[in-house]
């Protein structure tokens, strides 16, 4: 055990010299390290510390040790690739070949994508890319591609790099490859507002500009239903310029003397009405389609006038008479809301946050709702013989108040839904950011600690 550790501290150091003495007194010593209780071979330590002439001589005493995978599923080539060392990469490459570019981390990354999602040098993707254009095509979480990486980690030259190298040879089909959601490049170049990657792709001729997505959304769509910002508005208005359309313009049927490109646009066959259909259910319970902040305008008048139409009775009391308190405080449940809103919305409060969102629809509801009790209320008089509510009125207003619930238990629903998507997306964060400060770290601390 003695000579593995003095190993791991000479691969440590990149004292290359020492190495060579010590496979020359003991030559199975690389054989017997993979038998040991190490987490990372020789060739993991050197690739961390950036020894490129110490991981030629790994390589050359050993080949094997290129295929090892650390503690994480990491291989020596993620490593490189998320270091960006060209020199090692390429050795690396020599010797593993195409089989070491499509060996797998835990998280299901392959070492392109790792290069992609650290933004290295260019080089990195280029060798490689060279070396095996079907890791390209490696699907991982969500059915993402390396494209799809690229625009989300919002790498350009990368993306570049791989239309030039791959997209040029497997033309529409691989530029506008689809994942789970059915998101193109394009879709998610919208959905992260990247307008130098939007440029691009829409410099590629064989990029469909129209094409839409499981929900039926085409970018152009993506970018309207966005909260509106400079970018976005920089984006939108490229879109325009570049004969980009709305997924309603390709509803009807195109008949067969519309042979313009931009006439037409592609729908995506593989998905299943069902599909459609369970999205817009899924939809239904969340504050995605709800967009208040383009309407504020109308809430602030509608709650006005819920506000003024009880507060009126209660400043005159000439004609409504001091005594009936029970009926000014059905007024004021319903005038406190209204004004509530009107406040908020003066104020600048943002109608872009899903919580805002929520206050606000649950304020107007309550409001609506109380403001039926007070028709209600003066509708019976405290003599029966003064009382007129017919059945039909009964039943209108019961359907009210029914509807009310409805609403209101709906805005409970997506409220819950909101919290409970926010918290696993947290909790996820936290174990991905974990995750990869230990990659990459844990490796160099647990070989200090050995040294």
């Amino acid at each position: 055990m003695e000579n593995e550790k003095e190993l791991y501290e000479v691969i440590f150091k990149g004292n290359v010299t020492l190495f060579k003495a010590l496979i020359n007194n003991d030559p199975l010593i690389l054989d017997r390290i993979s038998t040991t209780f190490f987490h990372e071979s020789p060739l993991h330590v050197a690739v961390l510390r950036g020894h490129a002439d110490m991981a030629r001589e790994l390589l050359s005493h050993n080949p094997r040790l290129v295929s090892e995978s650390d503690s994480l599923g990491h291989s020596p080539l993620h490593l490189a690739s998320a270091k960006g060392q060209v020199g090692i990469v390429r050795d690396l490459l020599r010797v593993g070949g195409h089989e070491s570019c499509l060996a797998r981390s835990k998280d299901g990354l392959v070492p392109l994508y790792v290069a992609i999602v650290k933004g290295g040098p260019v080089e990195v993707v280029e060798e490689l890319v060279r070396e095996y254009p079907e890791s390209t095509r490696v699907r991982v979480d969500k059915g993402d591609l390396g494209l799809h990486l690229c625009v989300k980690f919002d790498n350009l030259g990368a993306l570049q790099v791989i239309v030039k190298m791959v997209g040029e040879n497997d033309g529409v089909d691989f530029l506008n490859a689809r994942n789970d959601d059915g998101n193109t490049v394009l879709h998610l170049a919208a959905l992260y507002k990247n307008f130098e990657i939007i440029k691009y792709l829409l410099s590629i001729p064989e990029i469909e500009q129209n094409a839409t997505n499981n929900n039926g959304h085409t970018p152009l769509d993506l970018i309207e239903n966005s909260p509106r910002d400079i970018k976005s508005l920089e984006i939108l208005n490229f879109l325009l310029q570049s004969n980009s359309q709305k997924s309603s313009n390709s509803t009807p049927p195109i008949s067969k003397s519309q042979s313009s490109p931009n006439s037409q646009v592609k729908l995506n066959p593989s998905v299943h009405p069902r599909q459609r259909s369970k999205s817009s259910w899924k939809r239904f319970f969340t504050f995605d389609n709800i967009r208040l902040d383009q309407h504020r305008g109308a809430l602030l008048i509608i709650a006005a006038v819920i506000a003024v139409a009880t507060a009126l009775p209660v400043i005159d009391m000439n004609v409504n008479g001091p005594d009936l308190t029970d009926d000014y405080s059905t007024f004021s449940i319903t005038f406190v809301p209204a004004s509530a809103i009107m406040v908020l919305l003066v104020s600048g409060f943002s109608l872009r946050n899903k919580f805002c969102v929520w206050i606000v629809l649950q304020l107007m509801y309550t409001s609506i709702g109380f403001l039926a009790m007070n028709f209600v209320g003066s509708m019976i008089s405290n003599e029966s013989r003064y009382s007129r509510i017919d059945a039909l009125t009964l039943i209108s207003v019961l359907i009210l108040f029914g509807l009310l619930l409805m609403v209101s238990a709906l805005n409970l629903i997506r409220l819950i839904v909101w919290v409970v998507t926010n918290i696993k997306a947290w909790v996820k964060k936290r174990k991905l950011r974990g995750r990869d400060l230990n990659g990459l770290q844990m490796s160099e601390i647990s070989i200090q600690r050995m040294v």
